[in-house]
Order: structure tokens, then sequence, then C-alpha cells
């Protein structure tokens, strides 16, 4: 058993790993703390980022996002259409798109670690761990190549979701966890792999007619309102997005063999994700509940690499599961957390000043058109 409930406190599935005080009394505190946490996220990032070399004018996919937030509602390229949360937040906002979208991707950096530490800390990870671990996430390079892009990308708003829905069904907040699905799948249909996670949380047995009823209602709202974009919206170019223009499993093997042409790049790219913490992360799934049923995020992440090329941005959607696992092992190995959070740093400084002198201009000035429409 990894953690134990009092009589003071709610009682919690053995897998929570949840102490006396974190919850109930102790709840006020640690919202408090998850506030600095994430302030102190997002001023971390734009720090980071202030000096380098930044997209000027939106291409590929941040100009699909730039469209979206000058017509919400028009006809644009399939998928990205139906992701219209955060372009419609920024058409409505009074300010200029590029501020806007910059500022909503800290604000969403910073929710990210705010729930990340919240995760972390339900989950049994010590104070300063769970903090560390938090403040790396909001500097890594995912987190960073978002805010080059000023902010025209769903990676950080779907991470920000994704770790406060994986909070709300470890507490079993199922209306909570609701409205956050509700909500994130506006922004990202991937929001939705939370459901599944929830009903491995919450499963005593491998099928379990209460867990499966209890994660659907909480996930019903969300699919319904996912279906009804689906329907209400056009787009443009299904055929031409790789992944989606052949049978569905046929197209499946096509994009894993264009994905194994550039193996060593799209390992290069998983691998500046979560840096060490692919050492640390899988060694808590010996002792820690958690970790294993966490898998079923992990393995969603592999099944959408079948669905996009990027490989680094789909690994990134089983973070829910990557720094909670990591946090157990270095809470119970405190000599490790200095190397790891020295290497974590070194991923994120190294490649902030690789993104300065050549990533901006290579990767995202210079990067060929999309194969696909650009609307």
């Amino acid at each position: 058993m990894e953690g134990r409930a009092t009589t003071s406190t709610r009682r919690l599935p053995a897998w929570a790993g949840a102490r006396a005080g974190r919850i109930g009394p102790g709840r006020r505190p640690e919202w408090r703390r998850a506030s600095i946490v994430g302030l102190a996220g997002a001023i971390a990032l734009a720090v980071l980022s202030a000096p380098i070399r930044k997209e000027q004018t939106p291409r590929g996919d941040d100009l699909i996002y730039e469209d979206i937030a000058r017509h919400p509602f028009g006809v644009h390229t399939f998928p990205f259409g139906f992701r219209l949360g955060l372009p419609l937040l920024v058409h409505m906002l009074p300010f200029d798109h590029t501020v806007s979208f910059t500022a909503l991707a800290l604000l969403a950096a910073g929710g990210a670690a705010a729930f990340a530490y919240l995760l972390m800390r339900e989950l049994g990870g010590e104070p300063r761990v769970a903090i560390a671990l938090a403040l790396a996430m909001s500097i890594s390079p995912p987190f960073l190549i978002v805010v080059l892009r000023h902010g025209r990308n769903t990676d950080v708003a779907t991470v920000f979701f994704m770790m406060a829905a994986t909070y709300f069904a470890v507490r079993r907040e199922r209306l909570s966890l609701a409205v956050t699905l509700l909500v994130g799948v506006v922004v990202r249909e991937a929001v939705l792999f939370v459901a599944p996670l929830a009903y491995a949380l919450w499963a005593v047995r491998p099928l379990d007619r209460r867990a499966a009823r209890d994660s659907l209602a909480a996930a019903a709202p969300a699919i319904a309102i996912y279906v009804a974009i689906r329907l209400g919206i056009n787009t443009v170019g299904e055929a031409q997005v790789p992944g989606y223009g052949g049978s569905l499993v046929g197209e499946r093997f096509t994009v894993i063999k264009q994905g194994l042409q550039s193996a060593f790049q799209e390992a290069r790219r998983m691998f500046t994700v979560y840096g060490p913490l692919w050492l640390v992360a899988p060694l808590a799934l010996r002792d820690m509940r958690f970790a294993r049923r966490g898998l079923v995020l992990v393995a969603l992440a592999l099944i959408s690499m079948t669905f996009a090329l990027d490989w680094g941005r789909m690994i990134l959607l089983a973070a829910p599961a990557f720094y909670p696992a990591s946090a157990y092992v270095l809470s119970r190995h405190p000599r490790w957390l200095r190397p790891v959070l020295a290497a974590f740093l070194l991923l994120a400084i190294g490649y902030a000043v690789y993104m300065d002198v050549s990533g901006v201009k290579s990767g995202i000035i210079d990067n060929p058109a999309p194969p696909y429409p650009v609307q």
C-alpha cells in the first residue's frame, strides 16, 4: 500500500498514494502553493524564451490557428478546424493575436505546472520533488517551442487540461472531471484520453461496470460536444493529412513507415520531451499502482503515433503518467533528485541555445510547407 487515509480524511484507493493532511483540511494550503508554483513556472518559461529568436510570421500549422482566430467558424484544415477553443478565445480577446496567443500559452504553462504539482502531491510526492518537477516541466522543450511559435499551438493547453483532468480523476471528483473534459475537448480531442485512464484508476477488476458507468458519465458531455463540433463544422484537406488519407488500417502502417524513415530525428524529439525522466519514471512500475494503470495513457499516446508523424508531440500526451511516476521514485530516492534536475536543466538550456542558433530558422521559419491546405 502506497498511502493510508486516516479517519479525518475521506477514504482513498490504495493506489492513490495520498497521505493524511494532503486532502480535506490540508487542501487550501496546497492550492495556495500550487498557485505559486504555477506563477513561477509561467515566469520561468517567459524568461527562458525572452532572448530567443521567435517565429515572426505564422506559417504552416501556426498559420492555420491564426486563420481560425480570425474566422473561428469558417472552413479550415482538417483536423485543426475542430480544435477551435484556443483560437476562439483569442478571437474574443481585445488584444493583438500574437499577444493573446503568447499570453494564453504562458497561462496554460502555469496552469499545467500547478496541476502537475497537485497531482504529484496527491499521489505521495514530496513537496520539493513535486515543485522541482512541475517547474522543470514548465521550461521543458515542448513548452518552450510553443512560446517560440507565439503560442499558436495547442500542446501546452492540452497538457494543462490533461493534468487537471487526471488530478480530478485521482480524487474521484467526477463533476470537476466532466467539466474539465468538456472544456478541454474543444481545445484538442486528445484530452478525452483521460477518460480511459479514469476507468483504469477506478476499476477494481478488469471488467468493472461501476467504473465503466462513472467514467463514461464523466466523458459523455465532452463526447457530445465533440460530436457536435465534428458534425457542425466543415473542414478541408482530410485526404492530404498524413494518417487520414487512406484506409483505417492501411494508413496506420503508412504513418509508422514514414516515421521510421526519420527514426533518429523522431527519437531525438521524443527524448527531449522528458529527458532524464525516461530513465526514472519506469522504476515506479514495480511498486506504484498509479504508474502501472497510467500505462493506459502511454498506450493511447503510442496509438496516436499511428495518426501523426510528430511522435514527440504524441508522447507528450502521457505527461500525466510520467511526472507522477518520476515524483514517486525521486521521493523515495532523494539523492537522485539533484542529478536528475541538473540533467533536465542542461537539456532545457541546451535546447534553448540550439533553437536560438539554428532551430527556429531550420525547424520553423524554413520548414517546408505541409502537404495539406493551410487555411
